[in-house]
Parts: structure tokens; sequence; C-alpha cells
């Protein structure tokens, strides 16, 4: 009795409701997204940076928080050590005079004087021919002694299995020595 289906002829859906939960925004009441709006709000950002800029004022830290916010949500303070360089600073650290310097000092050094040796040639070539061309000169003269077909069937499949197994040793697992 337990394992029943219960009756559903009773059960009926809920009416969906949907609540709005911002007002909607009308064109040119000033609420609404636009290109313009948002190239206004970067103008004035921007404005705002090079007052900053000019009085070397820090970050404005907007006041109000929540009183109740555990720490990991309220915000960070940060000190500055040292205050923003300009470019007219005598201290300031300035790239391109450091690596015209560095680059001074290199060729004062003379490390270009040094005679870089040109790549030692590969002697991988000349001893894949002198293996290979040994082991399968040997088959072919044991091929050539014995004549009959079974021998030159399994000597073309030595000779085949032998150099296709040493060229893939050779110049596909082995670096140049």
């Amino acid at each position: 009795m337990e394992d029943e289906k219960p009756s559903t002829k009773h059960l009926v859906l809920k009416p969906k409701e949907i609540v709005p939960m911002d007002p909607p925004s009308r064109p040119g009441d000033g609420t609404a997204l636009s290109v313009q709006l948002i190239h206004e709000q970067n103008r004035l950002a921007e404005e705002k940076a090079k007052v900053r800029r000019r009085t070397n004022a820090p970050m404005p830290v907007p006041e109000t928080q929540e009183p109740g916010l555990s720490p990991a949500f309220k915000l960070k303070t940060i000190d500055t050590v040292n205050p923003v360089a300009r470019p007219d600073d005598e201290e300031a650290i300035h790239v391109a005079e450091i690596l015209l310097e560095n680059r001074i000092n290199e060729e004062r050094s003379g490390w270009k004087r040094i005679r870089f040796w040109r790549r030692r040639s590969s002697k991988r070539l000349r001893d894949f021919l002198i293996g290979v061309g040994s082991v399968d000169l040997a088959v072919a003269a044991f091929m050539y002694w014995q004549q009959n077909p079974i021998t030159a069937m399994f000597g073309i499949g030595a000779i085949t299995l032998v150099t296709s197994m040493s060229a893939w040793i050779m110049f596909f697992v082995m670096d140049d020595y």
C-alpha cells in the first residue's frame, strides 16, 4: 500500500508572477544606457584623474560602508610607499636611458669581438650509410650465396626492416651528434 502513487487530480500549478526589480528607463531621463552616456562618464573620469595627478591627491575612498560587513568585504586600505614619479624628476627611473646605458656597456666590454664558430656538421648520415650499407650488403651476399626463393624473401624482408628501423632511429628518435 505504501508504494502506490498518490492521486494528482487535485494538484494545480501556481500562476507565474513576474515582479519588476528596477523601474524601466526611458530615453532622455539620464538612466538609460547609451554610448553618449558612457563617453560622458569616461570624459568626467579623465578630468578627475588629471586633477588628481596635478595635485598628487590619493584616490577617493567611498565613505559609505555597511557596519555589519565582515572584514573580507570591507575596502582594503593601501598605503603608498613612494609618490608617483613625474617625467621631469631626476630620480625617476627611465627605461630607455637604462637600456641605452646597458647597450653602451656591452659594446665597451667587447663581447661582439668573440668569434662564434660555425655549427659542426652532423655525422648521422655517414654513420647511417656505413652501418645500414654494411648490413644490407651482408644480407645480399647471403642471398646470392644461398639462391633459393625462401632465402630471397627473408633477405628482402631483412633489408627492408633493418633499413627502415635504422632510418627511424637515426633521423627521428636521435638528436644531432
